[in-house]
């Protein structure tokens, strides 16, 4: 065998070597880090008489049907639907704020309920989505909940790359990516409490940021599984290509892909062994950590 193929074939070893370590080191790390349980709602709500605001950090013109969804809920005996009645939010948002995050800011300001709900723009509610969230808040005695809708278009192109940029990495279990916040309830105190969006202005991942920040300031939050009472079309616009990009495709990539790569191309028994060994923790992993609704 010449020096090329030695160092082609050296080159190779630490590659599978690399992949399987990278997965086996991500499957570990999902099943020793601490949980957040999901729950599943209850099918029947009871009347809520606590003071209830329901934000949609958007100009009214472009929620409409989120607003008519949110003004028309069941079993909510005192609430109020707000949204931004103009487009100021736009031009004043500070420089280090999501534009969300802002919205959601500006808006709660005008906000008197114990009971805080932010519902992004096209969110499709069950009619008694809020009341049955609120009673699983208060019945658990959380803080917080974090409402995950179900996807309509999870097989466009565009969701299924997020989708996978998402999974867990050696770089991005703990970030998480795959929480949803486009249907949060938080109570007063504790919304006051972290300055309203502060904590998450500049978040990317902002349904992970929500769980540690809170967690963080002693407040309990869990994530909800409402794949029964809410839905949404998810954004078909492909990731934004930047360092973050970069950094999420590369470890997916020697993560995923590498161990897969190890096994069909490799050339002799133990570098097929461990890709073999890095495909067993990829798939744990994704079934551990899944939230696909």
């Amino acid at each position: 065998m010449s020096d090329e193929d030695n160092q082609s074939s050296g080159l190779g070893f630490l590659l599978a070597l690399g992949g399987a370590a990278a997965a086996v080191y991500t499957a570990f790390k999902v099943f020793t880090k601490e949980k957040t349980q999901s729950i599943v709602l209850k099918n029947i709500a009871t009347s809520v008489g606590d003071e209830v605001s329901i934000l949609i950090p958007a100009h009214f013109e472009d929620a409409t049907l989120t607003i008519e969804g949110a003004k028309t809920q069941l079993n909510l005996i005192n609430f109020d639907v707000l949204s931004l009645v103009d487009k100021g939010h736009e031009t004043d948002k500070p420089e280090s704020w999501t534009k969300k995050a802002w919205a959601c800011q500006r808006i709660a300001f005008k906000a008197t309920g114990e009971y805080l709900v932010f519902i992004e723009p096209g969110i499709k509610l069950a009619p008694d989505a809020i009341s049955l969230a609120i009673n699983c808040l208060k019945e658990l005695q959380l803080d917080a909940l974090l409402l995950q809708p179900t996807i309509l278009n999870k097989t466009e192109p565009a969701v299924i790359t997020n989708l996978l940029l998402s999974l867990p990495t050696p770089l991005n279990e703990n970030q998480g990516a795959d929480i949803d916040a486009s249907f949060l309830v938080i109570n007063r105190n504790a919304y006051s409490a972290m300055a309203g969006h502060t904590r998450v202005a500049n978040e990317k991942f902002e349904g992970g940021a929500w769980v540690k920040e809170l967690k963080a300031a002693g407040f309990k939050v869990n994530i909800v599984d409402g794949s029964g009472v809410a839905s949404k079309i998810a954004s078909i616009d492909f990731p934004e290509l930047d360092k973050d990009l970069a950094v999420r495709a590369a470890t997916f990539l020697g993560t995923y892909l590498l161990p897969a790569v190890a096994i069909l191309g490799g050339r002799s028994s133990f570098k097929q062994f461990l890709g073999s060994l890095g495909l067993i923790a990829n798939i744990a992993t994704v079934i551990k950590s899944r939230r696909i609704r």
